[in-house]
């Protein structure tokens, strides 16, 4: 079967997926067409298991759509340009410290973290040789968070505009994190280089502050652009030529795509929202939200469909038991330490950080990074042990998280401002000696 006509099947089977989950399951649909995709493919090995027919052609071309380069370079720059053009960057400012340590602390306490437990567990309790730089190679792909199923059940509920910042704004730019730290432990593990401390700060600073640099520049361009345009039809081809665009360039300059399109997302979206007339913002907005929601029913419903192509024995079914609780304990850890440190200048409910942990859905990323992997026995446990924890966090934290949340997570996360807390005081006591006079004149008065 061709390329196309495998896309096609994957497309028809999205919206047949979509359609019968909105009809019958009624779940977040994210949720309910991965459940659908992973019902199908189990149902696919149960025949094959069973001989009543051969499976190979189908997985064949499930392996030819080659997964991990079809989302980093087809779809993860237009959802995560989708993610940051609907951030309010004004509203993000305040939080802008916040997210930025759990973005970049988190993501390393979360791949050292996991990467030593699954170096204990695997080696000495499973008896499985995986080397060290192989496991923090997971820690890394592991670490980045993906809410997009979880944000909408979370807004649902009501939670606070704060946590609702914390964890979309930790989500985008942690991917970009999570990118920069999995190519540096890609190198060791695949070309087994050593670099020293100068080499690493090196990378990490073009990799990010590159990213950063060349998201401005493409962002400004774009918007010069789209104010000479008289046409929205323009202006949403403008938008594509950003976003593919500047991905492609970041990588052909060796900076974090990832990092670079979500700048962008921000930049641009704070640009269209300034200076853009009402009626071009909303068509592009609409268009990025189609886009947004197209390719994450496809995404989920590919994700569903790996499992045909995961190879699965008994202790690599094991591994992956280990890999959830791991992956568990090292998100919780990875938040928990932040949140310690940044309690000084911000207020944070322990249910905050329960939904924070509990909601930090893994997804398609970390399975396009795992797949990226050359091939090896390595690559094998560590691709079961990744699709172990995305299949996991999305069928039983994205239906439970709300349950987590519960109706008292719209207090959530608030800024603290000492400023803010003396201006609040002194309003209240000014209204309560108000209120003493009123009573009193009305006294005076009768």
């Amino acid at each position: 079967m061709s390329l196309p006509f495998i896309f096609a099947l994957v497309l028809v089977a999205s919206a047949v997926f979509s359609v019968f989950n909105d009809r019958i399951l009624r779940m977040h649909r994210s949720i309910g067409v991965m459940l659908l995709a992973l019902s199908v493919s189990l149902l696919l090995l149960l025949a094959k298991h069973f001989g009543i027919f051969q499976i190979e052609q189908i997985t064949q071309s499930v392996a030819s759509l080659n997964f991990s380069h079809t989302l980093i370079h087809g779809m993860l720059g237009a959802l995560l340009f989708a993610g940051g053009i609907n951030i309010n960057f004004d509203e993000l400012q305040p939080r802008l410290v916040v997210i930025t340590v759990l973005a970049v602390a988190g993501v390393l306490i979360s791949t050292f973290t996991v990467g030593i437990l699954a170096y204990v567990f695997v080696n000495y309790l499973l008896g499985i040789l995986l080397s060290m730089v192989y496991c923090l190679t997971f820690g890394a792909l592991i670490s980045p968070t993906d809410p997009i199923a979880v944000l909408a059940i979370l807004r649902s509920i009501g939670v606070s505009k704060g946590l609702d910042m914390d964890i979309t704004g930790e989500s985008l730019f942690n991917d970009g994190i999570g990118f920069v730290v999995f190519a540096f432990f890609f190198e060791m593990a695949v070309h087994s280089e050593s670099m020293g401390a100068g080499e690493v700060s090196m990378f990490f600073i073009k990799s990010v502050g590159g990213a950063f640099v060349l998201a401005a520049l493409c962002s400004y361009a774009a918007f010069y652009l789209l104010q000479q345009a008289r046409d929205s039809h323009v202006e949403i081809m403008i938008s594509l030529a950003l976003v593919f665009g500047s991905f492609e360039l970041a990588e052909t300059l060796h900076v974090s795509p990832a990092i670079s399109i979500v700048c962008v997302g921000l930049f641009f979206g704070r640009l269209c929202n300034r200076k853009m007339s009402e009626e071009g913002r909303t068509a592009l907005y609409h268009f990025w939200g189609v886009v947004d929601e197209i390719f994450n029913t496809l995404l989920f419903v590919m994700v569903g469909l790996l499992l045909l192509i995961v190879p699965l024995t008994t202790h690599i079914f094991f591994l992956g038991v280990i890999s959830v609780a791991i992956v568990l304990f090292g998100r919780w850890i990875s938040v928990i330490v932040p949140v310690a440190v940044l309690k000084k200048w911000y207020y944070f409910s322990p249910r905050s950080v329960r939904i924070m942990t509990w909601g930090g859905l893994r997804g398609g990323l970390s399975m396009a990074m795992a797949l990226t992997l050359p091939d090896s026995e390595a690559k094998n446990m560590i691709l079961w042990m990744t699709y172990a924890v995305v299949v996991f966090s999305i069928l039983v934290q994205g239906t439970t998280v709300a349950r987590v949340a519960g109706q008292r997570a719209t207090h959530g996360n608030e800024y603290r401002d000492p400023r803010l807390s003396e201006f609040s005081a002194a309003a209240s006591a000014s209204e309560t000696n108000a209120e003493r006079r009123l009573g009193a004149a009305r006294k005076t008065g009768d």
